[in-house]
């Protein structure tokens, strides 16, 4: 997808954060510089308890950094009130998870509707770019249909429908594949692609699967809250 040099849209710098554990305190991060490109599909790899989550938690203003700088589509985080973050995050980020986090009390059309109507559409607004992003997705006209008369493949859909029915420039994956099957993880991945992917819209994608790893722009690999190199995988 990554076809010529892009403009960057995120950049960290030196940034550090540690937890305290009881007595202890766990370095998740240590002295990290990172980037992503728009236009560009970037995966984190590397082992448990390396830092990736803290990464992505950090880059989606979740957490704050102890020192560093985190710059977001042209945004210092790191300067941010608290209030202002949820709102930018509100607006410009959409999250994959790999068990979905959908709600089983809605139907998939609620479901997709919630970041329209958290940003502020209306219920008949929302409802109708809703059910033109369940198309995209593959599930047109089953919009009333609940989220666990569904396979998990089906699911992620939604959760992909749902992630991207605001149009955010930033789209945020943890492990979205691992609940999944081989084909059916592809099938995902080809999605994401396919809609996700566009020349202003940076997705980052967190993952063990080695099986999604040829959808990649580039791939960074962390260990002991570090990045230790980069792949730069299509052209």
């Amino acid at each position: 997808m990554l076809k010529t040099k892009q403009e960057t849209a995120i950049k960290l710098q030196k940034v550090s954060k540690s937890f305290q554990s009881g007595k202890n305190v766990v370095h998740a991060l240590r002295d990290v510089n990172f980037h992503t490109n728009k236009g560009e599909l970037l995966m984190i790899v590397g082992p448990s308890g390396c830092g990736k989550t803290t990464l992505i938690s950090l880059i989606a203003g979740a957490l704050r950094p102890d020192v560093g700088e985190i710059e977001v589509y042209g945004n210092k985080l790191h300067q941010m009130r608290e209030t202002e973050i949820t709102e930018f995050r509100k607006k410009n980020i959409g999250f994959i998870f790999q068990q979905f986090h959908l709600i089983k009390t809605l139907n998939i059309l609620e479901n997709v509707s919630i970041p329209l109507i958290l940003n502020g559409y209306s219920r008949s607004v929302a409802f109708e770019k809703a059910d033109e992003m369940l198309a995209k997705v593959g599930l047109k006209g089953r919009g009333t249909e609940r989220t666990y008369n569904l396979s998990g493949g089906q699911q992620q859909r939604v959760a992909v429908a749902r992630a991207l029915v605001h149009e955010p420039m930033l789209l945020m994956c943890d492990e979205p594949t691992s609940a999944l099957d081989a084909e059916t993880g592809g099938q995902v991945l080809e999605l994401i692609q396919e809609i996700a992917c566009s020349p202003n819209r940076a997705v980052i994608i967190v993952t063990h699967d080695n099986r999604i790893f040829k959808y990649a722009d580039r791939i960074v690999t962390m260990n002991d809250g570090k990045v230790i190199g980069e792949e730069l995988r299509s052209q």
